[in-house]
């Protein structure tokens, strides 16, 4: 699909902005991981973003009613349970779980494989193509966030102790790509938000099927304290909910391989939100790191599409 100069931009803003949400879920885990096991917290932030954006599915049923009845057969249900369990599932808990076993600074490192997944992904599942000014932006875009996470990468340890915690996070990012990938493709046949708050019922329910072989189950809900609470629904209303359906409207629009860089800008907000909140220095490395991800966000989001349109 083509879009318009100001499309194009728009969708970049779109992008720019939903990764600064997604950087900013990072001190919510925290604060709420702090009291609440993995499970039993996500399970909360995505009843909460499945609640939130409820209301919404309804008024845009009632402006647009289902388009065919066709759509209700068992290949839905089937995609809809490997979207929950394949994709929301390991993109929430099972980080989580991972990060526990292993180090943040792994996870830094892990992460970098993501969009290079997503990539392969969208050749698979939708036969998009692979240029080589793509692949030339992809890696243009994980030097960048190399620079910026030298700390990390410097700090990470692979050794035996933290193989399983490792494995877990590196399948936590296939699920995010697996998320992401397979999600434009079911986003042919529904709306952004039918596939959301169905995908996130499938991923409540298996949230909520881990959580009951934890020491504390998500429904013994009593006795959190209340900056916990304020983090999961941060996580519910930001990361699950305006996030998401923001990113998946983007993902309608443009092909996986383009919006696959931009992940990467969670870095870089990453380290802007250290410096405004903890007062942390950002180094010209980082931002040398920072200035590469722009760029390479910018050319797949903005010009390839300017490109196709020209010609």
């Amino acid at each position: 699909m083509t879009q318009s100069p100001a499309g194009r931009w728009l969708d970049l803003a779109i992008l720019v902005f939903v990764n600064f949400l997604w950087a900013a879920e990072f001190p919510a885990y925290k604060i709420a991981s702090e009291t609440m096991d993995a499970a039993a917290m996500n399970v909360w932030a995505l009843l909460f973003a499945f609640v939130l954006l409820l209301p919404f599915l309804w008024w845009e049923r009632k402006k647009r009613p289902m388009r065919a009845a066709g759509r209700k057969t068992m290949r839905s249900v089937w995609d809809f349970i490997l979207l929950g369990l394949l994709g929301i599932v390991p993109s929430s808990l099972w980080l989580a779980w991972g990060i526990a076993r292993s180090t943040s600074a792994n996870a830094s490192i892990l992460s970098l494989t993501i969009p290079v997944m997503m990539v392969l992904m969208g050749i698979l599942f939708l036969r998009e193509r692979f240029t080589i000014p793509r692949g030339l932006s992809l890696v243009l875009a994980m030097l960048g966030t190399a620079l910026i996470s030298l700390e990390d990468i410097t700090h990470a340890s692979f050794g035996g102790k933290l193989l399983i915690g490792n494995i877990v996070i590196f399948l936590s990012g296939a699920g995010s790509a697996f998320l992401n990938a397979y999600g434009k493709v079911v986003l042919i046949r529904f709306s952004e938000l039918e596939v959301l708050i169905y995908s996130y019922v499938v991923g409540i329910a298996g949230c909520a099927v881990w959580s009951g072989f934890d020491a504390r189950p998500f429904y013994l809900a009593s006795g959190y304290p209340w900056q916990a609470w304020l983090s999961v629904f941060v996580l519910g209303a930001f990361s699950w909910g305006v996030a998401m359906v923001l990113f998946f409207w983007v993902l309608k629009r443009l092909e996986v391989a383009q919006v696959s860089v931009s992940v990467y800008l969670m870095a870089l907000f990453g380290v802007i939100l250290s410096v405004a909140l903890l007062h942390e220095k950002m180094t010209m490395v980082q931002i040398v790191g920072g200035a590469l991800v722009l760029a390479a966000t910018v050319f797949l989001t903005v010009f390839e599409n300017a490109q196709k349109t020209a010609s």
